[in-house]
């Protein structure tokens, strides 16, 4: 068998000076606050962040839909170029005012209201 040796140590516990021992709960206060906010700001930090994915894929939809329906109004309004060319057309009243004498010039000429020039 082998020599073993023990050794013994002698452990000694002191309290500590109000004066000294304040300071240092004190400042751990501070510090674990400190982490607890840390974590607060990181998660308000991501609600944040994933608000703002919404809002940008949210505007990105209200985008698509405003040329969609910009793009259909073009047609509604190309189609009624083609019946009343050039005419003012008064959303108010559901009116459209136009010069019947270039319906007929296009007709006899076969041009495009587009085409023609502006009065």
């Amino acid at each position: 068998m082998a020599n073993e040796e023990k050794q013994q140590i002698e452990l000694v516990t002191v309290t500590l000076d109000e004066g000294v021992i304040k300071p240092i709960v004190d400042q751990n206060s501070k510090l674990n606050q400190a982490v607890n906010s840390f974590g607060q700001l990181y998660i308000r930090e991501k609600e944040l962040g994933e608000e703002l994915e919404l809002l940008h894929s949210d505007r990105e939809k209200l985008e698509n839909d405003f040329k969609s329906d910009n793009e259909e109004m073009r047609k509604m309004i190309g189609t009624l170029e083609k019946e009343y060319p050039r005419g003012q057309l008064d959303l108010q009243n559901g009116t459209i005012t136009y010069n019947p004498a270039v319906l007929e010039q296009m007709k006899n000429q076969d041009i495009p209201a587009s085409e023609l020039p502006k009065e």
